[in-house]
């Protein structure tokens, strides 16, 4: 089969959707990743064929504002967060979508896979006639993302002929059964439940990440939170670390530049960018904002975990669910402080029960059907339902 992949310009979201397409090549398909032109070398990077969808334009300009430049302001109740979002991702589409139909129209893929907030590739699909699959990677996104998208987007479908955004034919799920997190029903389309391989790019691993060490070792990573808003929190984290008497590992773009000064240099290490899959394994605990990739990344590898949910829309969920199956604690952004900071970590640190709990959620991950075989459930199913397009 050929097989269309495509994103959004967001790290979090493109890497999500690479160990799938490795497996789809080592089966023998055609894999071609349509993501904005500025994030074609992530995706060469990761060993696939990309091509450019749209040029200079970010997420944070299309959240941020309308399609004439009209600054958007930021709701302060949530679900006008996801809907601004929503609004976001749907401007995004809208940019996208000619050379993402151009590329569907001179290739003619038998299959698109597309994650949760990406709509251009979906669109494509419906125009094409050809099955779409929705690639999770974690928790279910929120319908007001869609329900906002799709209202942003009313012009393109109209043209398309579309009445709505097309729904997917089935769904890859790499979200643990083991954790509910908030979960009270099954999507209304077939589900494929897939192990979560941790991809967050490749690196050449620095000696001290295996070197014995004296004192408990604490990840901490914000995303790609702003230096502005990432520098007052880390003071608290930091300080708080410090007092607790563990070694912090600052793994953030730009790591030195958000470090508050007066620091003791032994008890941290600022390592800029560095795949969390291969530090993890040599942390006892990670501290981290509750993005999907640093959550699922830290269940794959039984590390308790304390979140700080409150940056984005749905962060909240992912600290929810963590604390829910006992792999970990919350602790709300607004509410951190070198004291807070401190005694979480202490427990953290010092109670079996959650690592034991995270050891728990490996376990359950590690029996899920991996890429290997969900990609010929995949086969399969597209096979049984629609066969594969005439070229």
């Amino acid at each position: 089969m050929r097989i269309l992949l495509t994103s959004v310009p967001l790290h979090g979201h493109v890497l999500q959707l690479v160990p799938f397409s490795w497996a789809l090549r080592a089966a023998g398909h055609e894999v071609l990743a349509a993501v904005p032109e500025e994030f074609t070398p992530v995706v060469r990077k990761a060993g696939l064929a990309a091509m450019g969808t749209c040029e200079g334009v970010t997420m944070r300009q299309m959240i941020g504002c309308t399609r004439d430049g009209t600054p958007i302001p930021r709701p302060a109740d949530p679900e006008g967060r996801i809907r601004r979002s929503g609004r976001g991702f749907g401007r995004m589409a809208a940019h996208a979508l000619e050379q993402t139909l151009r590329i569907a129209e001179r290739w003619r893929p038998d299959l698109v896979v597309s994650e949760p907030t990406e709509y251009a590739g979906r669109m494509a699909a419906g125009r094409a006639g050809v099955p779409w699959v929705e690639h999770g990677w974690g928790l279910p996104v929120s319908s007001f993302y869609r329900e906002a998208a799709e209202e942003e987007l009313t012009p393109e479908l109209t043209v398309l002929g579309l009445e709505r955004l097309p729904d997917p034919r089935f769904l890859v799920d790499v979200w643990p059964p083991e954790v509910r997190g908030g979960r009270t029903s099954a999507p209304p389309w077939p589900v494929l439940p897939m192990r979560y391989v941790p991809y967050n790019g490749s690196t050449v691993v620095p000696d001290w990440v295996r070197a014995p060490r004296e004192r408990p070792r604490v990840c901490v990573t914000l995303g790609s939170l702003p230096q502005d808003r990432a520098h007052p929190l880390l003071d608290g984290i930091l300080r708080g670390l410090a007092r607790a008497g563990a070694e912090a590992v600052l793994a953030m773009d730009d790591a030195g530049q958000v470090v508050p000064a007066g620091r003791d240099a032994p008890a941290m290490r600022a390592v800029g960018w560095l795949p969390l899959d291969q530090v993890l394994p040599a942390c006892d605990l990670v501290v981290h904002h509750g993005g999907p990739g640093t959550t699922m990344t830290s269940f794959v590898h039984a590390v308790p975990q304390l979140v700080l949910p409150g940056f984005h829309s749905d962060t909240a969920a992912y600290a929810h669910a963590v604390a829910e199956v006992g792999a970990g604690r919350r602790l709300d952004s607004a509410d951190v402080s070198p004291e807070r900071i401190e005694a979480e970590c202490r427990i953290l640190l010092g109670d079996p029960r959650h690592r034991e709990s995270a050891r728990s959620v490996a376990d359950s991950m590690a029996r899920m059907p991996s890429p290997a075989r969900t990609v010929s459930a995949v086969e399969q199913a597209v096979a049984a339902q629609e066969p594969a397009c005439a070229r």
